[in-house]
């Protein structure tokens, strides 16, 4: 009896050991690993950097506050984006369809966003006090305004699409009215001919 226990308190040590084994690994690989960013190329927040390194001739306060409003509007996307993205990829690490390195990867970007928000605040409040607290407002403002107008654009372009095409049914069905009209013209001299002989036979 003493032995099968001896046996169930060996296995369950090797099963425990090698458990604690793979977590360690796990996230030791997960540290080691090269998280890509989960955004591209942050655009705007490189332009505002190269105005503040401007020399000659220095960039006005005008094109600063432009820059980082503009920069403002980025970070907004992509927090916007995140939110969307986070409970989607949730569920798929769930589910393991994809794997935790992924997982860091987002949660890698989303604390790297949130010190870039932090930052925007702190540099919108050096030029007026207190822009910190609605520079992030007005962005989203920008933002939804800059997708509506994309939006009444895309439905003008899709409405002159679809003028377009049909122009060219109008176009097409005039062109088959025309020459069924024209084969009517020219087969009607022809049936008159037949029954002029028809009766001069007769």
């Amino acid at each position: 009896m003493g032995s099968v226990w001896l046996a169930i308190i060996y296995i369950g040590g090797w099963i425990l050991s090698m458990r604690v084994f793979g977590y360690f690994w796990k996230n030791r690989k997960l540290a080691n690993s090269d998280a890509e960013p989960w955004f591209g190329e942050h655009i705007a927040l490189k332009q505002y950097v190269a105005l503040l390194q401007q020399s000659e001739p220095e960039a006005s306060e005008t094109q600063l506050t432009a820059a980082l409003l503009r920069r403002a509007m980025e970070d907004v996307v992509r927090v916007l984006s995140m939110r969307e993205d986070k409970q989607v990829l949730a569920n798929l690490v769930k589910q393991g369809t994809v794997g935790d390195d992924i997982w860091a990867q987002f949660t890698l970007s989303e604390k790297e966003l949130e010190a870039e928000i932090l930052a925007v605040i702190e540099e919108a409040n050096t030029f007026k006090e207190g822009w910190g607290q609605t520079i992030l407002q007005t962005a989203s403002e920008m933002v939804m305004h800059e997708k509506t107008k994309q939006l009444k654009k895309d439905l003008a372009l899709r409405k002159e699409e679809e003028t377009r095409k049909q122009a060219a049914r109008d176009q097409r069905q005039a062109k088959e009215v025309k020459e069924v009209k024209e084969k009517k013209v020219e087969t009607t001299p022809k049936a008159t001919e037949e029954n002029a002989k028809v009766e001069a036979t007769a």
